[in-house]
């Protein structure tokens, strides 16, 4: 009885939340507080700079943006309704909900967090109403049996494989013996699906041993881990940390002269300008498996002039993050557009059967077309070495614009 009464109160919230709108609104759920705070909120000028652009009329090559509004709905227009979740899942739980049934979003995109965006999507699951996300890159997000979730970026197993295939090729090429390999993380569902991964590829991939080791989300100390990293002196360390903790981590790893070969990091915090600005030269020789490149200018033909208007609105060049989220928005916008009607049945039909290709994007994917799950199975990455306080591209070979440094120097020879 239960069960009928929370179907029945979710299709009478759709019948009277959807009927005959002159806007579409659409909840945004990121941290602009937090340990992720200045990623959240560069990523979130991304995906207004991508509202903006469907909204209004640009001269960009790109899906709407010569037609100001949907063209397909009569040129409505997108609300956006923006919420800080700080990182914290509860607190993005109960945004969500606010946001159903009192913003009336047709529409819920987060969270950059994946244990924020998992509570957050099982509300819109229980409401019917659609969840995607171009940041949130825990596997288990799309292993739930949701019909209302959809991820546009690679997965953690996606960048694991990445990481895992570029080191055997750097291994074939540098003739440099890698047999020990530790992952470095933090204790939330993203941090540890890395460590997952690694479990599972480690041996295949021609690894002896591996260790793995978490931090919890907030910390102001890293020394006891970094010296048991020390102690089992990988050869390889893998790592997924927010902004405050990766910086943090670096600073520890001089300072106690923990010095691997390589550092491997999910994109994130090490891909961010403020992570290069706060370390300087001890940023240098990093990797990084990232979403976005400015050598993608060259690639995307729209790149460029996304770029510049990013840079217009924050002084900063297009990074990771922003990147993806804003390939997601116009995703989103190209469902609503296409969709039958704006009722959640009809968008989320239109959104599983999207088919964009990657040319029509600002991202390194082949494209968007998503699996039963809602993970996008055309989602692709590259990885880049920092080398004089810039991300350069390194893997895949046929967009490398450096030779790869490795095994990494010394930090007193940096």
């Amino acid at each position: 009885m239960r069960y009928l009464a929370t179907v029945a109160a979710a299709l009478a919230f759709a019948a009277t939340a959807f009927a005959q709108p002159n806007e579409i609104r659409i909840g945004l759920l990121y941290p602009t507080s937090g340990a992720a705070a200045k990623s959240g909120t560069e990523t979130l000028e991304g995906i207004k700079l991508a509202y903006d652009i469907v909204n209004g009329s640009y001269d960009i090559p790109l899906p709407f943006a010569k037609t100001a509004g949907l063209p397909n709905k009569g040129g409505i227009k997108i609300r956006l309704i923006i919420e800080d979740h700080g990182g914290r899942p509860e607190r993005g739980q109960a945004i969500a909900e606010r946001m159903i049934t009192q913003e009336k979003v047709h529409l819920i995109q987060g969270a950059f967090h994946s244990a924020v965006a998992a509570p957050a999507s099982q509300v819109a699951e229980k409401y019917g109403i659609p969840f995607v996300t171009g940041s949130s890159e825990a596997p288990t997000l799309t292993e739930r049996g949701f019909k209302t979730f959809f991820s546009v970026t690679p997965t953690t197993e996606d960048i694991a494989r990445d990481f895992f295939t570029f080191l055997d090729d750097l291994r074939k090429e540098k003739g440099v013996p890698m047999k020990n390999l530790s992952v470095m993380h933090v204790n939330d569902n993203w941090g540890s699906s890395l460590a997952k991964a690694a479990e599972g590829n480690y041996k295949k991939y021609g690894f002896d041993k591996l260790t793995t080791i978490s931090y919890p989300v907030q910390t102001a100390d890293l020394r006891s881990e970094v010296l048991r990293l020390k102690s089992d002196a990988p050869d390889i360390l893998l790592q997924a940390s927010f902004d405050a903790d990766a910086i943090l981590a670096v600073r520890t790893y001089q300072a106690l002269g923990f010095a691997p070969k390589a550092i491997l990091a999910m994109g994130a915090s090490f891909a961010t300008p403020d992570f290069m600005k706060a370390l300087g030269k001890n940023a240098d020789h990093a990797f990084s498996h990232t979403k976005f490149d400015p050598t993608l200018i060259e690639k995307r033909r729209a790149s460029g002039a996304v770029n510049k208007l990013f840079e217009a609105r924050t002084g900063r060049s297009l990074w990771d993050a922003p990147a993806r989220e804003f390939t997601a928005a116009l995703v989103i916008a190209d469902a609503l557009n296409r969709a039958k009607s704006l009722s959640p049945d009809d968008i989320i039909q239109a959104l599983r059967e999207t088919n964009v290709d990657g040319a029509d994007t600002i991202a390194p994917y082949k494209g968007i077309k998503f699996n039963e799950k809602g993970q996008n199975v055309l989602a692709t990455g590259l990885i880049t070495q920092i080398h004089d306080g810039k991300h350069h591209p390194v893997w895949p070979k046929d967009l490398a614009a450096k030779a790869v440094v490795f095994p990494a120097p010394g930090w007193d020879k940096r």
